[in-house]
């Protein structure tokens, strides 16, 4: 994670990685940039608390018991227990919970006709909220997009710009 001072909003800014987390109740945003990655961001509007993640994969049981899952914040069941977990030790309430999901667009080449990887993070995004009672009330996902969210702490909204990813482009950078 890195944290800079922004003069433009006259806040701090921390960035999330792919496989990290961050949850807040201080005046702050949070952004983080995503091709195939997912993010999940949480918020209790009635105590301003927000948290965000960055997983990369969805994460596959490694035998039959789900104890044998991942702890690897890459992963989306771990990374999503995670940040439900922090956000409620910070005082967040868990029935006040509101998510917003982003990513998982195709943005190389071969994920659009060969992996499922953007797929199957926005599908284990949706069933883990699903399975955790937590209503998703916002969603940008899937298509051939990078998105790089900013996301404000107390008042839970979310910034987004989008742009083509790479299976799009010519050599040059601009969209075909």
């Amino acid at each position: 994670m890195l944290k800079n001072y922004s003069t433009k909003f006259y806040k701090n800014i921390i960035t999330v990685h792919p496989g990290e987390y961050y949850v807040s109740s201080d005046d702050e945003l949070i952004q983080t940039l995503l091709g195939s990655c997912v993010a999940v961001c949480l918020h209790d509007s009635s105590k301003g608390i927000s948290g965000l993640n960055h997983f990369m994969l969805e994460g596959k049981m490694l035998g039959t018991n789900y104890k044998e899952m991942s702890t690897d914040g890459k992963h989306a069941l771990h990374s999503i227990s995670q940040l439900i977990t922090d956000i409620i030790s910070v005082g967040a309430k868990r029935q006040d919970l509101k998510a917003k999901v982003f990513g998982g667009g195709a943005v190389l080449s071969t994920e659009a006709t060969v992996h499922t990887i953007p797929a199957d993070n926005i599908r284990a995004a949706k069933t883990i909220l699903e399975m955790e009672d937590i209503p998703i009330i916002q969603e940008d996902l899937g298509g051939k997009f990078t998105r790089k969210l900013v996301m404000d702490v107390q008042s839970g909204k979310v910034f987004l710009k989008k742009t083509l990813g790479s299976c799009d482009r010519n050599s040059n950078g601009y969209r075909s």
